[in-house]
């Protein structure tokens, strides 16, 4: 028994928490939500060269106990799953927020999902 304490104790200590949610809230009118693992264009840098209208307004957040960083990488999932359900093509204007609560690291992501105008849009996979 001893000995186990010894592995079992520390293991526990290291299995931390981690949560993520996602969500997302209509501009205006809404939108069909499309299969929420379809095909989405992100612009993080950079804004899309045909016309758009944003339709939502989304947001993944992410919180990691033990000094666990979390980073775009880890949130871009949920991010593209949000957009899908509601109706985006694309995902623009993405915030990036860090912060931390004692050993709790925190990150957010807020962004707009646009849908392209219809006669120029990419052939995506739409809900039906």
């Amino acid at each position: 028994m001893g000995r186990m304490t010894y592995v079992v104790f520390p293991a526990l200590a290291l299995c931390g928490c981690v949560a993520t949610t996602g969500n997302y809230r209509a501009l205006a009118e809404r939108y069909p939500a499309r299969s929420p693992d379809c095909s989405i264009e992100i612009f993080r840098d950079a804004t899309p060269d045909r016309p758009f209208t944003a339709i939502s307004h989304l947001n993944v957040h992410l919180e990691k106990t033990f000094f666990i960083p979390s980073d775009f990488a880890s949130a871009v999932g949920e991010l593209k799953r949000q957009g899908c359900l509601s109706g985006a093509d694309g995902i623009v204007n993405i915030q990036e927020r860090h912060s931390s609560y004692l050993e709790t690291r925190i990150y957010n992501l807020s962004a707009t999902g646009i849908r392209f105008d219809r006669e120029t849009a990419p052939d995506v996979d739409r809900a039906k």
